[in-house]
């Protein structure tokens, strides 16, 4: 029961580890010298296979952000990609987000040893930073599947 508990503790203690891939820049836009952008979103598991999204808060503030976390390949069902968009809905910027529904949790076993488990939450907050440019108008979020169908929200910066 302790270590159940150590779990559960961990989850909402560390909150979500946001994995992050910055593609190349679609078009050509001014950056906003050293200023960056904080979207935090939140996500829930729905009866049908997409999970739903909403925004909850947008931050602008100064800052350069020196690089993404680790390279990995994020481009896969479950995940999310997150587009910064212009005034004519074009892409100016990509990132790939690593689902914030599957949590890898470590903890210490019963005999002392460090395991690992894969946790599957039905919901949570998540928050992610993106360079600011200049043209940004429009945030477009959605979750990566293998249907035809993309559902997506997009926001008013």
């Amino acid at each position: 029961m302790k270590h159940t508990l150590l779990i559960l503790l961990s989850v909402f203690t560390f909150g979500s580890t946001i994995y992050a891939q910055n593609t190349s820049v679609k078009q050509e836009t001014k950056k906003v010298a050293d200023s960056m952008i904080f979207l935090t979103y939140h996500i829930k598991k729905s009866t049908d296979a997409t999970p739903t999204i909403s925004h909850l808060k947008t931050v602008l503030t100064k800052g350069r952000i020196k690089g993404f976390h680790e390279k990995k390949e994020l481009m896969k069902t479950g995940n999310l990609t997150c587009n910064l968009l212009d005034k004519e809905l074009k892409v100016i910027e990509t990132l790939y987000i690593e689902n914030p529904l599957e949590k890898v949790v470590e903890f210490i076993n019963d005999s002392d040893n460090l395991e690992k488990r894969l946790i599957s939450l039905d919901s949570t907050d998540f928050a992610f930073r993106m360079p600011y440019h200049e043209a940004a108008k429009y945030v477009r979020m959605y979750v990566i599947s293998n249907t035809n169908t993309t559902n997506y929200i997009i926001y008013k910066l």
